[in-house]
């Protein structure tokens, strides 16, 4: 039978999210499903919907009906409106913008559409190291070659993202084509770049003519004010590929939205028509609704919620956790752990998460799930791009889905258990 399968389907593993989705624990610090939502809000939104229609209303089977591609103007426009009052983006002029808006079903699809319009075997793209395995697979999977680029406690670190750059272009023969970026509160290591790594970054694209895919997924899940994104440097609209997503806020309307240089766009559009023809319209309804007259009043009470979760997260991390780094993330849904030195390429957290913590109802995602099936990765200590090197012994620890008090107890028993066989 496996004759009969395409390629990629022997090299790209099963998501370890999805499949410790699966698995049900007391404990569960593993995939970021979003525990605070608006779910009072939802219900007026159907009924709202439900008396904007009329059964006997043409508007039923004109609106109830395939959409266009790029999404429903409706909610392109609201979007664009926000995309500048909110994000500062200073490409578009607001709502008069709205065909710049695409919309996607969530924006893993945006990505994906930006890989596939984008790469051709064997191209480079630089990511994080770790980075969000959603992105990383998908780049091997329609062929392209990853080479990672170290980070601290801020992300991305610039002077070695462009030593990346060069090294991966003299030793493949190829050019680098996109960097990737999570700029907020990124995915695993919960980090957020400071506006002068931004600006550095993207000066570093604009030298070496890089697309960056910059991927604003926790963009509104931040503690603290929000630092304007690389896209706000990029008043061209040239360079920045700008996506982020509604289903942090409003997960289950699965939405999300892209602004792209506009040479890129009609390719994006046009990819998306042979994935799903269109996204739903009765979902992009509900979002546009959402985005229009609630989400502003909304999020204030939902992120006080997850800095809750957060604080309770990291101090009971404090307090119980071997010797190791760490992050304390001002945003987003996700604290990161490694163990010290040599052990963090030794000890192996997948290992530890099927034979000790499930059997302890607890669950975390193993670091070694954030890289690529195959690739390389640039070593600051040679500057030179090596064979793959995995943090076997870190792990993302999500704190976004239970409440404090079960947070609390699952981290400390976690940093009990990691005493225990570390």
């Amino acid at each position: 039978m496996r004759e009969i399968l395409a390629n990629w389907t022997q090299k790209i593993p099963e998501s370890e999210i999805r499949r410790l989705l699966k698995s049900k624990t007391k404990y569960y610090l593993a995939g970021g499903l979003p525990g605070n939502l608006p779910t009072e809000i939802f219900p007026e939104i159907l009924r709202e919907l439900a008396d904007y229609y009329d059964a006997e209303d043409q508007r039923i089977v004109n609106e109830f009906q395939y959409g266009q591609t790029a999404g429903w103007p409706g909610l392109r426009k609201v979007l664009a409106e926000r995309l500048v009052r909110k994000d500062k983006l200073n490409c578009i002029s607001g709502e008069a913008d709205w065909e710049k808006v695409l919309i996607s079903t969530g924006s893993q699809q945006a990505v994906y559409l930006a890989l596939d319009i984008l790469i051709n075997p064997g191209d480079i793209v630089v990511t994080p190291s770790p980075a969000y395995l959603g992105f990383v697979t998908t780049v091997v999977k329609v062929g392209g070659h990853v080479v990672t680029a170290p980070t601290d406690s801020e992300g991305l670190i610039p002077e070695y993202v462009e030593d990346t750059i060069i090294k991966a272009e003299k030793k493949f023969g190829r050019k680098v084509k996109i960097l990737y970026v999570v700029e907020d509160s990124d995915n695993p290591k919960g980090t957020t770049l400071p506006f002068k790594r931004r600006q550095q970054l993207f000066e570093i694209a604009e030298r070496h003519d890089v697309i960056v895919i910059c991927d604003a997924a926790y963009k509104e899940m931040q503690f603290e004010e929000r630092i304007p994104s690389m896209k706000t440097l990029d008043k061209d609209n040239e360079r920045v590929i700008y996506t982020s997503s509604s289903s942090k806020e409003a997960a289950p309307i699965r939405i999300g939205y892209s602004v792209m240089p506009e040479y890129l766009l009609f390719e994006a559009e046009k990819s998306k028509g042979y994935l799903d023809l269109c996204t739903p319209t009765l979902t992009q309804r509900f979002a546009e609704i959402y985005y229009d007259k609630y989400i502003d009043s909304e999020l204030p009470k939902i992120i006080q919620k997850y800095k809750e979760q957060k604080d309770a997260a990291y101090n009971a991390l404090l307090e119980t956790f071997p010797d190791g780094d760490y992050t304390n993330p001002s945003g987003g849904f996700f604290i990161w752990y490694q163990a010290k030195g040599e052990k963090a390429y030794t000890f192996d957290v997948k290992k530890f998460n099927q034979d000790v913590l499930l059997p302890n109802e607890i669950l975390v995602v193993p670091g070694s799930a954030f890289y690529p099936p195959s690739g390389h990765s640039y070593d600051p200590e040679a500057r030179e791009i090596e064979p793959l090197k995995i943090i076997k012994g870190g792990m993302r620890i999500g704190y976004s889905l239970l409440p404090k008090d079960l947070i609390d107890a699952g981290v400390r028993k976690l940093g009990k258990l990691l005493s225990e066989n570390q």
